[in-house]
């Protein structure tokens, strides 16, 4: 082992040993090899055991804050001592190198050995020790509130059509907004719920902010029941929500768009359906927050279907489905090994970039067709203006494909195309709205 060792690659070297009084002691040092084995220079005053573990360690600070290019090697060995320096014969090591493996990936990889440890921690100390969050970091976490900005937006385009046509009530969108934000976050949390159960997650050893879950069952955060007690309480909140709207505003539209809504949620990753697992998971999302999410918020406050909402939910629901189809190629390793076989896992490289550059035309060009046959305001076209952003993240999706570390600005930039254009396209039929109200 130490024929191979590269002490050049490593700037601090750190002697530790118990000494005689049973207290830990540590010196830094230099080191050099000799004849298969490393001399370390020590002062004459110390007197080091011959049971000791030697580190090497390099890390490079960031003028901007922060650290590159890190790596250790951690020995145990024995050592012969000598006058002013210690020979040291490594018997064991272990150690991590940030240019072969990335310091996220190294971390989940170490999850199981973290919880052993806190296992044993409270055998030791006669209570439970475990990974903990402020309340409110936790949920967040939990919840993946960012996303819900997907939510959003289609929820907008549907009351901006309405408003676009004259129909706007206030306190109907707020309900509106709140029911659905509420089913997207039981959304995410049976997701974590069944992916973990399935075990999905647990095999994925390379999550991004944007990919790969939430972690919290994974890291011991909250319990599996915790999470889908979570998951029950959002969507029966919600449930009291679209029943209210349901009884005030038309019963069977409002019950049939809202059971489909919750069933495209839950079955997304539930048994028996499984719909991601099968390769339509990305089309159940599409309908799930383009035309279901649109056309419910459209109705609540028209009280009828109009084909500008038809026409108006189809772009958003391709742009959501395209933030999932894109999120699942840093997890299809992952996902296949799982037996998660989502529609980027049965595709290559090519063909997924085929289909995502094909989708990002059809939805600008149903914006640009609703205007042209005036089924939207002309003001609309504002969503254009995120078409240079799209060809930017279709080119970061190429370059970085199937790097889970590396895509995260592609993960990013797409999650970006499609909130940004479902928000101005929205915006383009308020504007119009107010438009016409000062133009009277």
């Amino acid at each position: 082992m130490t024929a191979e060792l590269e002490l050049e690659k490593f700037t601090d070297v750190v002697v530790s040993y118990v000494d005689d009084d049973g207290y830990p002691m540590s010196y830094s040092t230099t080191a050099r090899k000799q004849n298969g084995k490393l001399v370390l220079e020590k002062p004459t005053y110390l007197k080091p055991k011959k049971q000791m573990t030697v580190l090497l360690n390099h890390i490079t600070p960031l003028p901007t804050g922060g650290y590159t290019d890190r790596r250790y090697l951690m020995m145990k060995g024995e050592a012969e001592i000598l006058q002013d320096r210690v020979v040291f014969t490594p018997r064991k090591s272990y150690g991590w190198d940030e240019k072969t493996k990335p310091f996220f990936q190294y971390c989940e990889e170490n999850v199981p050995q973290a919880k052993s440890y806190l296992r044993k921690l409270s055998e030791s100390v006669g209570r439970e020790v475990k990974a903990r969050l402020p309340t409110l970091q936790l949920l967040f976490r939990a919840t993946r509130f960012p996303f819900l900005s997907a939510t959003a937006a289609p929820v907008l385009i549907g009351v901006g059509s309405a408003t676009y046509l004259g129909y706007f009530d206030f306190l109907l969108f707020i309900l509106t907004i709140v029911g659905a934000s509420l089913i997207h976050l039981g959304l995410n949390t049976a997701n974590d719920y069944f992916d973990s159960k399935l075990g999905a997650d647990e095999k994925n050893i390379q999550p991004t902010p944007f990919s790969g879950g939430s972690r919290i069952i994974q890291y011991g955060l909250l319990t599996s029941r915790q999470v889908a007690t979570m998951s029950a309480l959002f969507y029966a909140v919600a449930l009291v929500i679209g029943l209210y709207l349901a009884f005030t505003r038309g019963l069977i539209p409002i019950l049939t768009l809202m059971a489909l809504g919750v069933f495209i949620s839950y079955a997304y990753t539930a048994p028996p359906f499984k719909l991601a697992y099968r390769g339509v998971g990305e089309i159940a999302v599409g309908v799930g927050f383009g035309p279901v999410i649109v056309l419910g918020s459209h109705f609540v406050q028209t009280q009828q279907f109009t084909a500008e909402a038809v026409l108006a939910s189809i772009p958003i629901g391709i742009f959501i489905a395209l933030i999932l189809f894109i999120n699942e190629i840093p997890d299809s390793p992952y996902d296949a090994a799982a037996g998660k076989r989502t529609l980027v896992t049965r595709l290559n490289k090519a063909q997924v970039l085929n289909i995502y550059k094909i989708l990002l035309g059809i939805a600008y060009a149903l914006i640009v067709a609703s205007v042209l046959l005036q089924l939207a305001s002309p003001t609309a076209l504002i969503a254009l203006i995120t078409i240079p952003r799209a060809v930017k993240a279709v080119k970061l999706v190429d370059q970085t494909y199937g790097n889970p570390y590396l895509m995260i600005p592609a993960l990013a930039s797409n999650i970006q195309v499609a909130t940004f254009t479902g928000f101005l396209h929205a915006a383009g039929f308020f504007a119009w709205a107010v438009i016409q109200l000062f133009a009277r």
